[in-house]
């Protein structure tokens, strides 16, 4: 057994001196560093965008299977057990430190990206065409619904019921263990499943925070004027490190509840302002037949390469999503496992796969189906907006709303809130599984670690962004995916397992 309250060494070091090396080489010779990190990537999509895909529908399909067995009605922490949190906060929760940041920068810009520019050689759609615009709203329900919130379940479920109900120690090995068995917890394999965890979302949150980064200075350049680069890029990031850091090592109930309460009232409130605004006949008539259409196509998208068209298109936006949301999987599942006591495997993976999955539904209907709308109807050039830069778009789009300027600045302030609620949870878990003595009676890493996992991964993020753009948050998000794949798929299998034979392990 590991002795409490120690570091981790083999679950620290090699992430941190591999992400540190990456922050150096960035700096001693740039020329390097992107020749490195482009052939990487390259190599990532090209090689493994098939396993992302099959991978991404075994998971919504045994996750569904879970739900649905014997199994759903177990009770995580053991028939007795009481939630810790109210259903509202749960849901908060879990909706702020999931999608919330990356639905506020994609949710806008990514539906025009579609809308004008969409893979005409697979599916001989033309941009800009009636086509075009089902497409992109279908897209949007293939990226931002089930199937993200199918890849943070699965582990979420797994990870409740070893830790509570098994009793198995605060690690992401307990995520894989019922199919790899015991041997996962000898302190060497348990440390280097968690190195590999622990750079998967460092990875993962670098390209989270890049998407803030530029994100919230589009805000402040529509609003002052400021150009949004490199400098104000830099200026951002270090007053968003400060405020997740101070959240963080406040710990959970104080931080993360209250942030995300706050922040599902400001969502409230931007929603109903868009759908005032907009043309809500137009949201609701054309989500419901893109709906259609997404349901329609729902495995030929899943499992699409591009390589019957020689299309790279669907490696830099389909398999880009599979693999950012596998980056953030493991440490975000482990998370909500741990916020899930008290209620049933069946609860929470609706709240997870249903509740929270609807709720980005409704985003992408009202924000992107409004963008398609703004741009549609020649309200704003927003084909020019997202020419310039992917943050231009939400602005651009508010610009032409009756109170936009007010809304700006809520935009902007929802943003924030976003990523350090998104932030301070994975600092909570990344250092959790940094230390030893991790316990449900003492749940708490000490705050240096925190810190060190936050200052890290906002490193990384600024650099690719700083480097290559916007790309650079698809680039960082590769990485990381790619080695979460082997964690998610011990993950499938050990689900699998507990929907099987769960009596075998529960201890309650």
């Amino acid at each position: 057994m590991e002795k409490q309250n120690q570091l981790r060494k083999i679950a620290f070091f090699p992430p941190f001196i591999v992400l540190a090396a990456f922050v150096l080489l960035s700096i001693v010779s740039h020329e390097h560093f992107l020749g490195l990190i482009n052939s990487f990537n390259n190599w990532i999509i090209k090689n493994a965008g098939w396993l992302a895909s099959i991978l991404a529908l075994a998971i919504v399909a045994v996750s569904l299977w879970a739900a649905f067995s014997g199994f759903g009605k177990v009770r995580i922490g053991g028939e007795k057990a009481k939630p810790e949190l109210s259903t509202f906060s749960w849901f908060t929760i879990t909706l702020c430190t999931t999608m919330a940041a990356g639905i506020l920068f994609w949710g806008p810009g990514e539906p025009i990206a579609h809308f004008y520019y969409p893979p005409t050689e697979i599916y001989g759609i033309e941009g800009g065409t009636p086509e075009a615009l089902k497409f992109s709203m279908e897209t949007m329900f293939l990226h931002w619904t089930i199937i993200p919130y199918a890849m943070y379940t699965l582990p979420a479920v797994v990870f409740a019921f070893m830790y509570y109900n098994a009793k198995k120690p605060f690690s992401i090995a307990s995520e894989v263990s019922p199919l790899l068995g015991d041997r996962v917890y000898k302190p060497f394999w348990m440390q280097v499943i968690d190195a590999v965890t622990l750079f998967s979302i460092s990875c993962g949150m670098a390209g989270s925070v890049a998407q803030a980064f530029m994100n919230i200075s589009g805000g402040i350049a529509k609003l002052t004027g400021l150009p949004s680069d490199k400098r104000l890029w830099l200026v951002v990031g270090i007053v968003l490190a400060s405020t997740v850091i101070a959240s963080a090592v406040s710990g959970l109930q104080k931080g993360v509840k209250l942030l995300s309460n706050v922040n599902v009232v400001g969502f409230a409130i931007f929603l109903i302002f868009m759908l005032i605004a907009s043309n809500a006949s137009f949201l609701f008539n054309l989500s419901t037949e893109a709906f259609g259409g997404f349901l329609g196509t729902f495995l030929q998208r899943i499992l699409i390469t591009g390589e019957s068209a020689g299309s790279q298109w669907p490696q830099w936006w389909t398999t880009f999503y599979w693999f950012s949301w596998m980056a953030w999987a493991p440490t975000s599942g482990a998370f909500m496992g741990r916020i899930a006591k008290g209620r049933t495997v069946k609860q929470v993976i609706g709240m997870y796969m249903a509740v929270c999955a609807a709720a980005s539904a409704f985003w992408m209907i009202i924000v992107s189906g409004s963008a398609l709308w703004t741009s549609h109807s020649g309200a704003a050039d927003l084909k020019a907006a997202y020419d310039a830069g992917v943050e231009n778009v939400p602005y651009e789009m508010l610009s032409t709303q009756p109170g936009g300027k007010i809304v700006v600045p809520l935009f902007v302030i929802l943003i924030f809130l976003s990523t350090v609620t998104a932030c301070d949870s994975n600092a909570v878990v990344m250092g959790g599984i940094s230390t030893s003595g991790i316990a449900p009676e003492s749940p708490e890493a000490p705050k240096w670690l925190k810190i060190v996992w936050t200052v890290i991964a906002m490193g990384v993020g600024y650099i690719m962004i700083a480097a290559v753009g916007v790309d650079g948050v698809k680039i960082i998000a590769n990485f990381g995916g790619m080695f979460a794949a082997l964690i998610m798929i011990a993950a499938t299998g050990s689900l699998i397992v507990l929907i099987r034979k769960h009596r075998k392990y529960d201890k309650t």
